[in-house]
């Protein structure tokens, strides 16, 4: 069935549009009078953009050309809406010849263009709304005299019609032909030759590829011995002597760890001086075992009379045991943490720039300090 389709009116259609274009410096929001007028898609970008808090002029939104929205702004502004004074309406005036434009089976287009307003307005046929089948604005667009001339819109419907199936049918032969001419080559590109490719495998070494050295670095020793050789250059981790610790210009230090060793090493040898010497026996005295029981009565031997400890070797033993109970290991660790604690304060200072004197009295002052703690 074919779909009558009437012409639209411009004297019924315009004026109610004319006359809301200026309210879009009035107002944020469209009037209500205005969107009845509008095609649904067209409506709901008004809608959708003039909903929020928005304080733009929405005049812009009836394009949807960015570029003629702006313009089409400034034409509004500088237009003058005035209405007639015995009709109470603005009067359109002669208008240009309506062209038409089918663009798909459901699409058709209608575009007036104004000779007394400095406006174009495109029309959409919508069908299937409560209002019936009618004519709603697609686009408000200022008059382009491009537009005009465009020679795909057609003087009537019906030419629009034929326009569009010609142009439905050339679109396909189109599609058609380019599907049926095969893919065109680059010619700056040379065709692949598969005997290049094959040949490829006749230059592959048929032995087996040598292996490749490896990038590691080898020891300078292969035996064990020399792998465990490298183990005598570590520090042991309870060897109390680190040379890392040493200070050039500190000290002797009395806080080792080896005190308490060297203290009853030094004793032992002073006890073994005062000791008698040991006894040889009769071979000690370069005598014949072999002798006759004359000579051993002769010799007179002399035996060892015990005596009581003297009073040196008791002070001494009661020094030793005094020294034994004061380094015990828990004052020896106390002492070598200090030592150790000086060392790094001391290399610290030394690394600002502190010199030994300064460093001396700033520890001679703290160590002052703290007989308040003792008088606490």
């Amino acid at each position: 069935m074919v779909e009558l389709i009437s012409p639209p009116d411009p004297h019924s259609l315009i004026p109610p549009l004319l006359a809301c274009l200026p309210t879009s410096f009035a107002s944020p929001r469209p009037p209500p009078a205005l969107l009845p007028l509008l095609s649904p898609i067209l409506r709901q970008r008004l809608h959708i953009h003039t909903s929020g808090a928005s304080t733009n002029n929405w005049s812009p939104l009836l394009t949807w050309d960015a570029a003629k929205g702006e313009s089409l702004k400034d034409t509004i502004e500088n237009a003058t809406f005035e209405p007639h004074p015995a009709s109470g309406e603005i009067e359109v005036g002669d208008t240009e010849p309506i062209t038409y434009k089918r663009f798909d089976h459901e699409t058709l287009k209608a575009q007036i263009s104004l000779q007394e307003w400095p406006f174009t307005i495109i029309y959409l046929w919508c069908t299937g709304s409560d209002e019936g089948n009618a004519w709603k604005v697609a686009e408000v667009l200022p008059l382009d005299p491009d537009l005009r001339q465009d020679s795909t819109w057609s003087s009537s419907i019906s030419h629009a019609n034929e326009s569009a199936n010609e142009r439905l049918v050339t679109e396909a032969l189109q599609d058609a032909d380019r599907a049926a001419l095969p893919p065109q080559r680059n010619l700056s590109v040379p065709p692949a030759d598969e005997d290049d490719y094959w040949a490829m495998y006749d230059k592959t070494p048929g032995r087996t590829p040598a292996r490749i050295a490896s990038v590691e670095p080898k020891l300078a020793g292969t035996s064990e011995d020399d792998y465990y050789a490298r183990y005598g250059s570590v520090q042991p981790a309870m060897d109390s002597h680190d040379p890392d610790e040493m200070i050039e210009d500190a000290g002797q230090s009395t806080l080792q760890g080896h005190v308490l060793e060297n203290y009853l090493s030094r004793d032992s040898e002073v006890q073994r001086e005062r000791s008698p010497p040991p006894y040889h026996g009769i071979l000690g005295l370069g005598l014949n075992a072999g002798g006759g029981d004359g000579d051993e009565k002769g010799l007179e031997v002399t035996q060892p009379v015990p005596s009581s400890p003297s009073t040196k070797s008791s002070e001494a033993v009661a020094r030793l045991e005094e020294h034994a109970e004061r380094y015990g290991l828990s004052d020896i660790g106390i002492r070598q943490h200090i030592g150790s604690s000086l060392k790094s304060m001391y290399r610290l200072a030394k690394s600002a720039g502190m010199d030994r004197e300064e460093f001396e009295s700033i520890v001679q002052r703290e160590l002052e300090t703290l007989s308040i703690y003792d008088h606490a």
